[in-house]
């Protein structure tokens, strides 16, 4: 496997920098879409707007962060998710069913379509991304230089992927956050508990339900995409499928464009 270093200027994830339009045919998506949300770009407003489209139980888990950047991330990213998801179902944003399996993973139910979605946050840059056919992951790691990984390494990587970070040198830090991100995204994909299955092996760029269950019959496959973003964000998501992910970015100034209404 070799090392990924491609930023997101690159062709990994064609890209679409027009200031929010790509949201005026969102309920018309056919294809892998990753919105990535700059809370630095939150204007207290959006933050209002946003959490008035949570719901009570949402509203009440915001107020427990102890600290007000968790809080106001939480309600921002829980927010922009229901405003996404209620213009792809043409419903309110506050109306919008989501749920959560035993593990946790969140999903719709009692809509005509389906639309599969994953979420991601670290250090002030949040990912959202969806799929109208297939299951998709996502993780987002600040690639942090103080960060001690080793004792993770130690605990969760296989033999082969402890080797591929230890024979790259200067580079091990970042091929740390590689796999990290991987086994991340492949697991949420998949809805499996993290902690237990860390231990999976991520080191191709195509990966089965096989890994984690042996023995499947019909073990769906998913490929990684990765890259950074701006230079210290190391970004992975798990497809179902060998098309790219479109990216769309949420400026704050911006998001008072599109009214919601009821369809």
């Amino acid at each position: 496997m070799n090392g990924i270093s491609d930023n997101l200027q690159s062709a990994v994830f064609p890209e679409i920098f027009l200031k929010g339009s790509w949201i005026d045919s969102f309920g018309e998506l056919n294809s892998p879409f990753m919105v990535i949300l700059k809370m630095q770009d939150v204007h207290p407003e959006d933050l209002v707007r946003f959490g008035r489209f949570l719901t009570e139980e949402e509203t009440a888990k915001s107020g427990r962060f102890r600290f007000s950047h968790d809080r106001d991330s939480y309600i921002a990213v829980h927010g922009l998710l229901r405003w996404i998801l209620g213009i792809y179902f043409g419903v309110l944003p506050e109306a919008v069913r989501i749920r959560y399996t035993s593990l946790g993973k969140p999903y719709v139910t009692g809509y005509s379509r389906q639309l599969f979605f994953n979420l991601s946050h670290s250090s002030g840059v949040s990912l959202l991304v969806f799929d109208p056919a297939n299951e998709i992951g996502a993780d987002v790691e600040k690639v942090d230089p103080e960060f001690e990984y080793e004792s993770l390494v130690r605990r969760f990587f296989t033999k082969e992927e402890g080797n591929y970070i230890d024979q790259s040198g200067k580079k091990a830090r970042e091929r740390f956050f590689e796999i990290w991100t991987r086994k991340e995204a492949f697991l949420k994909a998949v809805g499996e508990g993290i902690t237990e299955n860390l231990s999976v092996e991520v080191l191709e760029e195509k990966i089965s339900m096989n890994a984690i269950h042996p023995g499947e019959s019909e073990g769906r496959n998913f490929l990684f995409r990765s890259a950074l973003f701006e230079d210290e964000y190391r970004i992975t998501l798990a497809l179902s499928t060998e098309s790219y992910p479109v990216i769309g970015f949420i400026p704050g100034a911006n998001l008072n464009r599109y009214p919601i209404t009821e369809a």
